[in-house]
């Protein structure tokens, strides 16, 4: 059984070890092999620290019926559409693939974001995260961008506000 509640700063050590496992598990082919083996938790830690204080994102951790953490999202305003909603993070524990978690976390995000466009990247390479975007209604808006400190390109993906 899985529950949801917002993160806090005493989970920002998790969290950091689910985007390294996630990133390794999942990354690899997607992006260099370099950048996933230079990931390291600490730097990780301090970077969705910030994200967590960050005005207008908000983070919420999926637990498991243990309270062990197996995934966050994290979504908010979109900075870059003033009026829209933005996915910003969603990553889920491998050893919790599989299990409705990834799912679940973007259905809470979408939820929170009632009647306004969803943007979310996501990397071009990575069919099973499109798939679910997909399957959620999210459409490419044929946007795409390299950022350099993953250097692999990205699609941008829109989801329209229910009509």
């Amino acid at each position: 059984m899985i529950s949801c509640r917002e993160a806090v700063t005493d989970d920002l050590r998790a969290m950091a070890g689910i985007f390294v496992a996630a990133w390794r598990a999942g990354y690899r082919g997607v992006v260099p092999d370099e950048v996933i083996d230079a990931l390291d938790p600490g730097a990780v830690a301090a970077d969705l620290a910030a994200g967590l204080s960050g005005p207008g994102l908000t983070t919420v951790l999926a637990v498991d019926g243990t309270g062990r953490p197996t995934g966050f999202v994290r979504y908010g305003d979109d900075a870059d559409h003033p009026g829209g909603g933005y996915l910003a993070a969603l990553y889920v524990h491998p050893a919790a693939s599989g299990a409705g978690v990834g799912r679940g976390l973007l259905q809470h995000a979408i939820d929170a974001m009632p009647g306004v466009d969803v943007r979310l990247w996501v990397f071009e390479d990575n069919d099973r995260a499109r798939t679910l975007y997909e399957r959620a209604g999210f459409r490419p808006e044929g946007v795409r961008l390299v950022d350099p400190r993953w250097r692999a390109p990205q699609a941008r993906y829109l989801r329209p506000a229910p009509r």
